[in-house]
């Protein structure tokens, strides 16, 4: 993922006078100094353009674009391109008013999200994908996913538009100004509206929480994408269940005091920016990898040491929050934000507790997922796992789940034990290896096949069929 900036490049076409046409201009993106779109590498091609319909796009779809960071119908892609195909392999087997009503939310999610559609007449342009996650916006091209800071893109947009409405400005004000007008109030819009769509709610939803008090409404698309209000977030992660359910984990987010962290505060500074200055284009279970060996050599443990994962967390400063609530398939949340937290809950529903945490492996490994969430995504505030359809982008849930795993039993650790056992091969014995290996570090069955297998793998042995047969559901 690159760190460079988004850039649209406009090239004014002159009249036959010489002077540039009103609306016609060439267009191109970069990203840093790299031509992305229409050709990518190819910064001396331009699409010919008529500039009212990009900033009637851009004036169109603003709030969804800058405000919405969920996909359409709980569909999880890796990457926008892909939410169609993953969505009709959906509807195979759905009703077929269910497939119609989706196929809806689909095509409206990529009128707004794939730049290539918003010029009219013009057809089977390559596409240009841009969604929000978090900080970061998805810069989707037919060649590569890149991804630019949130902040950075919307500057890139808001710039674009701010040229084309001075250029039609100048060119005919009278003949432009309801478009320039309409530009220059798109930061405005029913308060209502605009949760929905920071909340991925449905209207009616959040009408009824905001009437209600549940949620605080925003005042413009700006105070919305700041994104900064944990009640919010916590609604948009549980979007996709039953109003009450959502309800209550709002209640239950709004419970966490608020505390002081400076011991998590500074160590979630120090692990990110080894992140980003070392792995930043790396994968995420890569990003998760490697933070979780920064943490463990900060905490100054040992490569065979049992993690202590409640007191990590406690003694960094964040509270561990225990009870059962519905629905069973909350698993856990993180919360860390300007009113609430920093805080971890665990749903004793969820992970057969109330057996102490400390020896109960699943609970262990959700605590250290929860943990990477604090430290490096604190600026998404509050993270749901494992609710069923959970609007947590999928990157951001693959480095976690490495995080934790790498942080309990570090890959290298189960290889080494695996060698020291003369490297067993048969499925018993690789079962009773994983058994130690669960109650050496306390993981799980699943957590420790998948580490050994991925500690063998960078050692040139190939044992996941055996693993698989052990541990199935790793």
């Amino acid at each position: 993922m690159t760190t460079e900036s988004l850039k649209f490049v406009l090239s004014w076409l002159p009249s036959s006078t010489g002077a540039p046409r009103a609306t016609t201009a060439t267009l191109s993106v970069q990203i840093g100094r790299r031509a992305i779109w229409p050709v990518d590498g190819a910064g001396e091609v331009g699409l010919e353009i008529q500039v009212d319909d990009l900033l009637s796009h851009l004036t169109e779809v603003w709030k969804p674009l800058i405000l919405r960071q969920t996909y359409p119908a709980t569909i999880q892609p890796d990457r926008p391109s892909l939410l169609r195909a993953e969505a009709e392999r959906r509807w195979a087997s759905t009703s077929e008013e269910t497939a119609e009503r989706e196929d809806a939310l689909v095509t409206a999610f990529e009128e707004v999200h794939d730049f290539s559609r918003c010029f009219a007449g013009l057809f089977d342009l390559p596409p240009l994908w841009l969604f929000r996650q978090g900080e970061r916006m998805l810069v989707e091209t037919r060649s590569a996913l890149r991804s630019v800071g949130f902040d950075d893109a919307r500057s890139a947009l808001r710039a674009v538009g701010e040229e084309i409405a001075s250029h039609l400005k100048a060119a005919d004000a009278e003949r432009w100004s309801g478009l320039i007008s309409a530009w220059q109030k798109r930061n405005q819009g029913d308060p209502t509206l605009l949760l929905a769509w920071a909340t991925s709610l449905d209207r009616d939803i959040a009408q009824s929480f905001a009437t209600e008090g549940v949620l605080a409404t925003p005042h413009s698309v700006a105070e919305a994408a700041n994104d900064n209000d944990e009640l919010r977030i916590a609604a948009r992660m549980a979007s996709a269940l039953p109003e009450e359910q959502i309800r209550g984990i709002i209640a239950l987010v709004g419970s966490f005091a608020k505390r002081e962290a400076p011991l998590l505060d500074e160590l979630g500074v120090r692990v990110r920016a080894y992140i980003a200055e070392s792995f930043a284009k790396r994968r995420p279970f890569e990003q998760g990898e490697a933070a979780a060996d920064f943490v463990r050599a900060h905490l100054k443990l040992n490569m065979h040491d049992l993690v202590d994962v409640v007191s990590a967390v406690e003694t960094l400063g964040a509270t561990l929050y225990m009870q059962s609530i519905e629905p069973e398939s909350l698993l856990a949340l993180a919360a860390w934000g300007p009113r609430h937290g920093p805080a971890v809950f665990l749903n004793e529903l969820a992970i057969n507790s109330p057996v102490e945490v400390g020896t109960n492996w699943l609970a262990r490994g959700t605590l250290a997922h929860e943990l990477c969430h604090l430290l490096l995504d604190h600026e998404h505030t509050l993270t749901a796992v494992e609710v069923l359809h959970s609007r947590m982008p999928p990157d951001i849930e693959r480095r976690a789940k490495a995080f934790a795993g790498q942080f309990l039993l570090p890959s290298a650790s189960a290889t080494e034990i695996w060698k020291k056992a003369n490297g067993p091969r048969s499925q018993k014995l690789l079962t009773e290896l994983i058994l130690e290996l669960c109650h050496q570090f306390g993981v799980t069955k699943s957590v420790a096949a998948w580490k050994l297998d991925h500690g063998l793998s960078r050692n040139g042995i190939d044992l996941g069929v055996l693993l698989d047969a052990v541990a199935p559901n790793r």
